[in-house]
């Protein structure tokens, strides 16, 4: 190991960056604990940064470069250490212990900015950041503006924040959702064997393998930042009657305050959704957006939301797919435990009800027939 090292501290700093450059992040990050000579040559922002673009090329784009740049993140070296984990609800089928952070009342959404990457067959086929959150910062502004807002701004208000959260990063108009109708054949049977020798479960497994998602949340003013994705999909559905349209989900499981959700869970579901054609080097993206709901599967509101996405970027994290896996199927079976449960209450609650109709049925005949 001694005379290992000792062929390192020979080598020019040029050549070392020459070296790191080629390496990913746990190597350029353990070469900068290993000693003096390559901490300093592994802790260069350039690589770092060039590391960065590699894994996520959003962050290479211009808007991207300036709301990294306006954020006191701390280095691309630090943004990467915390994009690349994914986060983690629990390890094996023990809980991991987890301290949620204050609870904040209010977040605003211009300080928040997402940029998402999607992968097909490990080439990156679109990139995208988001800056805060256009429909919520719209509607705020209205809020403020005195010719845009009426007498009932506050019950507007709060009719907004309550609806389902829902943040859109691609989403087709109604020409394009008419064309791609259209085109799907829906009209023309001739165009409804879109296969033409593969059949749904090939596309399936066909998007399963080879479709990837990063969705990485910047919180501008903090300089905090979280992977929102599972990076490989969840679940792969074929929509109907759309011939060739697919529903693929990723998310996470984040962990929250019970004065926030009763259960202290939340589910971030990252939905796309996308055409597969024969022929075709790529999915043909129709949506892209982000959905919450809470262990039983309900909606969680707008205001939610937001502080749900405060308390992701402080969550646990893991680069062990594994893992992270083993906490959507804990998720998943505590709610089915859940809703099981709550089948048989509604049962018992029901034969109450019948047990009690019936017996005020039969009680109102006795006294009928008596008297």
């Amino acid at each position: 190991m001694e005379h290992q090292m000792c062929h390192l501290k020979e080598l020019s700093r040029d050549i070392l960056a020459d070296i790191f450059v080629r390496t990913d992040g746990s190597t350029l990050a353990s070469a900068a604990c290993a000693c003096c000579e390559l901490h300093d040559v592994a802790r260069d922002q350039s690589l770092w940064r060039q590391l960065c673009h590699a894994t996520w090329p959003s962050t290479a784009l211009e808007e991207a470069q300036h709301v990294i740049s306006s954020s006191p993140i701390g280095g691309f070296d630090k943004f990467y250490a915390n994009s690349y984990p994914l986060i983690l609800h629990a390890k094996g089928t023990k809980p991991m212990p987890f301290k949620c952070p204050e609870l904040k009342t209010h977040v605003s959404p211009s300080e928040l900015a997402s940029l998402v990457d999607v992968y097909y067959r490990k080439e990156c086929v679109l990139s995208r950041i988001l800056d805060g959150i256009p429909e919520a910062m719209n509607f705020s502004h209205a809020k403020d503006s005195e010719y845009n807002w009426n007498m009932n701004s506050n019950d507007s208000w709060r009719w907004y924040t309550n609806c389902p959260f829902k943040l859109e990063l691609l989403s087709l108009d109604y020409d394009e959702f008419t064309g791609f109708y259209n085109e799907l054949g829906y009209a023309n049977n001739e165009d409804n064997n879109h296969c033409h020798g593969h059949d749904a479960n090939d596309y399936s497994m066909e998007l399963i393998e080879s479709l990837r998602l990063s969705w990485v949340l910047l919180d501008k003013k903090k300089g905090k930042s979280v992977n929102l994705s599972s990076w490989k999909p969840l679940l792969v559905q074929r929509t109907w009657p759309f011939h060739g349209v697919y529903l693929i989900h990723f998310g996470s499981i984040v962990a929250v305050e019970e004065s926030l959700l009763p259960h202290k869970l939340s589910q971030c579901t990252i939905i796309v959704r996308c055409k597969m054609t024969e022929g075709e080097g790529c999915p043909k993206w129709m949506e892209i957006c982000m959905q919450m709901e809470d262990l039983t599967g309900a909606s969680v509101s707008r205001s939610k939301g937001l502080m749900v996405l405060n308390h992701a970027l402080n969550c646990l994290q893991s680069s062990n797919h594994l893992e992270v896996e083993q906490g959507f199927h804990q998720f998943e079976k505590k709610r089915r435990e859940m809703m099981k449960k709550k089948q048989f209450r509604d049962t018992l609650i029901d034969i109450f009800c019948v047990t009690i109709e019936f017996t005020v049925f039969v009680t109102f005949c006795y006294y009928f027939f008596i008297f």
